[in-house]
C-alpha cells in the first residue's frame, strides 16, 4: 500500500485528493489517514506526533472541515464534499430536531440530544465559537461524557465542526507534547456569513438563515448527495463497499 503521508503538506494533499477521509482506521481498510501514514510517522510516542499534530495545520487551512462526522469518529473533508454531507445529514429528522425540526424524541439519548443540542447551538450562534468551558456553561450540572455525546451528535448532523485547534505548551520549559485546545463552531459561520433575523431564537437563526456558504451549496437532492459521496469513496477506496458506507455516511 502506498503511504504518502509523512508531513503536514502531504497529509493536506491526501485530504484534498480523497475529499472525505477518517483520521483513524475504519471498517474500510486503506481509507484513513492512519492507513496512509508512512511507517515511523504515526503518533506512537511524544517524540513523533505525526498526524495528531499535523491536523492543526489541516484545520488552519481554512477550507477543510474537521470533526466527528464519519461514524461518530474524527474525519476531514474538503468543502465540496462537506456540502454534500450537509445536504444529506441536515435532511434527516433525527438531526433536524436539534434546530427545531419535527421529530418525536423517544429515548433518553434522543431527548438529551434535542435539548442540550439546542442549548449548545444557541451559545455557538451567539458567541461564534465555543470551547470546553463554554459547553460546561451551556450544560450546567451535566456530566462530561453526556455533553461529549451531544457534541458528537451535532457534528454528525453537520451543525457543528471544529473551528480551530491551538497547540498547548506546558511545564517550566513550555514543552509541546501533543496537548491541544479545540474550539467548536458551526460550518455556516466558519465557511460562510450569517444573515439572521433579529428576533428569531438563536437555534432557529442557525437553521433558517441564508448564508453565502449555503448559497454555494449543491444543487441536488439529499439522497443524490449521499449517493455521490458513496460513489466517490468507492472510486478511491478499493476495499469499500456500498453496504459499509451506508452505515457511516
Amino acid at each position: 500500500m502506498d503511504r504518502p503521508v509523512n508531513s503536514p503538506e502531504t497529509m493536506i494533499a491526501v485530504i484534498r485528493r480523497y475529499g472525505i477521509l477518517p483520521l483513524f482506521r475504519s471498517s474500510i481498510p486503506g481509507w484513513s489517514i492512519e492507513d496512509l501514514t508512512a511507517p515511523g510517522c504515526w503518533f506512537d510516542t511524544e517524540d513523533v506526533l505525526g498526524p495528531w499534530d499535523w491536523k492543526v495545520d489541516a484545520v488552519q487551512q481554512g477550507d477543510i472541515a474537521y470533526g466527528r462526522f464519519i461514524g461518530g469518529k474524527a474525519a476531514f473533508s474538503t468543502l465540496e464534499w462537506y456540502r454534500h454531507l450537509m445536504n444529506w445529514r441536515r435532511s434527516l429528522p433525527v438531526y433536524r430536531m436539534a434546530v427545531g425540526g419535527k421529530y418525536k424524541a423517544v429515548t433518553k439519548t434522543e431527548k438529551t440530544n434535542r435539548d442540550l443540542g439546542r442549548a449548545i447551538l444557541s451559545v455557538i450562534n451567539e458567541e461564534g465559537e465555543i470551547k470546553a468551558e463554554g459547553i460546561r456553561r451551556a450544560c450546567p450540572s451535566v456530566k462530561k461524557n453526556v455533553y461529549d455525546g451531544v457534541v458528537r451528535y451535532l457534528q454528525m448532523g453537520t451543525w457543528v465542526v471544529v473551528g480551530d485547534i491551538e497547540r498547548e505548551y506546558r511545564g517550566p520549559n513550555l514543552t509541546y507534547s501533543g496537548w491541544q485546545r479545540t474550539s467548536l463552531t458551526s460550518p455556516d459561520q466558519l465557511f460562510g456569513s450569517e444573515r439572521q433575523e433579529k428576533n428569531a431564537p438563536a437555534w432557529a437563526k442557525l437553521f433558517e438563515s441564508e448564508t453565502d456558504f449555503k448559497k454555494e451549496s449543491v444543487n441536488c437532492s439529499p439522497e443524490e448527495s449521499r449517493q455521490r459521496i458513496i460513489s466517490h469513496i468507492l472510486e478511491l477506496a478499493p476495499e469499500a463497499t456500498t453496504e459499509k458506507l451506508i452505515k457511516i455516511i
